[in-house]
């Protein structure tokens, strides 16, 4: 007897392969050429190295900077990317896999989003338009925690959006609520408490857009908070108690006073996210800014009602709040990095979708002439994805200034390493060893600066362990002594002059490898001249 199908059956499981297919197809495109250049200074060598060593070190809590406990961020990053080496060695595009994941987790929440609330075109568009911005896919292949964080957030964001939505329409909505949850606990292991209040805030800015004030409730559902708490708080909990000072510096510090205060790196205006996403969304940016002065007059009615799903303005309405409230949100404080602002990427591709549509609902373009136009957009914009990838890797690092040539080196397990003035975050990594580095500095002129980069990170590392930080941390005046007393061969990195103010006895030794103003010596205590 032939068994009959139900047809609602056959439909979800067609929906089930067709989001497999597109899954699939969204991790192709972010892995491609994520191999193509070496890890960039300071922050892919640093965050890439860290994971290395958590691995090494089997210290899965905290995390290490050069041997010493690093708390500027939360441990998600080093633990995919800690698990990716394991899998599938050490290499550079591993080091990046943590943001694929990211981007990879935010595709897939707009596609649930929009496949839920919106029309199919919307969903198609959106997901394509965020995939081949040019600022989301070079993140995507940059590692650190940014696009980690806008994954975790617009995971949880779309979570808590359906779960209002569901109640609002009398369905199931505490699985949603506990996602929200589980993504928020994510999004604060991804890069601290922004994880938990970005989500939060622009939730709370929709509800009062919408006056939805009996589901002010909604967040305050236990199980959520049992979610968060299970995820998060173990590391918490661990880190605290092995270093007692922990809770201050990585809320206070880390968080409040990097958030308020303007002695941190990079300051800039207010208006350096809108000057960012502008050129690094080229040119959907521009296709938008067009669309949206074509149809500012009907910008309250993106679509004919009788062609909307009953909760398509709420949605609508929710993005535009996630753009503003992202931009604002990281507008206020005076230090501002570039991918601060990732998280806004999401509602802004969908909303430029959304002018599409708005487009060939208003009767302004034929249907050829919409989707010959998107076509067009889709290929320079990922035409563009993929020229920036390739120069970045082949043009944007000389080849006689990349630090992967250190891999060729013969490098002995019980080699040592001093660096002179100057934290070479990749030089670890490429190197294959597991000896933490001399650093070579001026660190009572460092004590006084309250500059933020590499000399604060270490010695805001060397608060947690004093007695490490003694003996890697050194003075100009200790760079030669401990050349000429140690037993082990010794790999010297800095740029010459440096090398010959705090290392004379090296002024007569030639380079092993010189990479642009960089060179690299190997001290041999049998030959060593002191």
């Amino acid at each position: 007897m032939q068994t009959v199908i139900p047809l609602g059956v056959k439909a979800f499981s067609r929906k089930i392969d067709d989001t497999i297919l597109c899954g699939l197809a969204m991790a192709l495109w972010l892995l491609a050429l994520a191999w193509i250049r070496p890890l960039s200074n300071p922050d892919e060598g640093r965050y890439a190295v860290i994971a290395l060593d958590m691995l090494r070190t089997g210290n899965w809590v905290t995390p290490h900077l050069n041997g010493l406990p690093f708390f500027h961020k939360p441990p998600l990053y080093y633990w995919l990317a800690a698990t990716g080496y394991e899998v599938f060695g050490v290499h550079a595009w591993v080091a990046r896999l943590p943001s694929m994941l990211g981007a990879w987790l935010a595709s897939m929440s707009l596609l649930a989003l929009a496949r839920r609330y919106a029309s199919t075109s919307t969903t198609v568009t959106t997901v394509i338009i965020f995939l081949t911005m040019p600022f989301t896919f070079l993140a995507a292949q940059y590692a650190n925690m940014d696009m980690l964080l806008a994954g975790c957030m617009c995971a949880c964001a779309t979570c808590a959006f359906i779960a209002t939505i569901e109640l609002q329409f009398g369905k199931s909505w505490h699985s949603w609520i506990m996602a929200a949850g589980v993504f928020a606990g994510l999004g604060f292991l991804a890069k601290g408490l922004t994880g938990l209040v970005l989500p939060g805030l622009v939730w709370c800015m929709w509800i009062v857009w919408e006056r939805r004030w009996n589901q002010l409730v909604l967040p305050l559902y236990p199980p959520a908070w049992l979610a968060i708490l299970a995820i998060a708080g173990p590391w918490v909990w661990f880190a605290q108690k092995q270093h007692p000072q922990f809770f201050h510096y990585f809320f206070v510090t880390q968080h409040f006073q990097r958030y308020t205060e303007t002695g941190f790196n990079n300051p800039q205006s207010w208006w350096f996210y809108l000057a960012v996403i502008t050129l690094a969304c080229l040119p959907w940016t521009l296709t938008g800014i067009y669309m949206l002065f074509r149809r500012w007059r009907t910008l309250q009615e993106f679509m004919p009602k009788s062609d909307s799903h009953p909760a398509q303005m709420s949605l609508d309405r929710y993005m535009v709040v996630w753009l503003l409230a992202v931009m604002a949100f990281f507008s206020i404080p005076s230090s501002k990095i570039v991918g601060y602002v990732l998280p806004a990427l999401p509602p802004l591709a969908y909303l430029i979708a959304r002018m599409w549509q708005t487009a060939f609902a208003g009767g302004e373009l034929h249907l050829p002439q919409l989707t010959s136009k998107l076509a067009i957009n889709m290929g320079v914009s990922a035409a563009l994805c993929a020229a920036l990838a390739i120069g970045f890797g082949i043009k944007g690092v000389p080849q006689k200034a990349r630090w992967d040539r250190l891999a060729a080196l013969p490098v002995q397990p019980d080699d040592r390493i001093m660096m002179l003035g100057q934290l070479y975050y990749g030089v670890r990594f490429y190197m294959h060893t597991d000896q933490v580095a001399w650093i070579v500095d001026d660190w009572q002129a460092a004590q006084a600066s309250k500059s933020d980069n590499w000399r604060k990170e270490l010695l805001d590392a060397a608060d947690f362990s004093p007695n490490s930080a003694s003996h890697l941390l050194l003075g100009k005046q200790d760079a030669n002594h401990a050349l000429c007393t140690t037993k082990h061969r010794v790999w010297v990195v800095g740029e010459p002059e440096t090398a010959n103010q705090m290392t004379p006895s090296l002024s007569s030794s030639k380079p092993m490898l010189e990479l642009g103003s960089r060179a690299v010596w190997l001290w041999t205590p049998d030959k060593a001249k002191c």
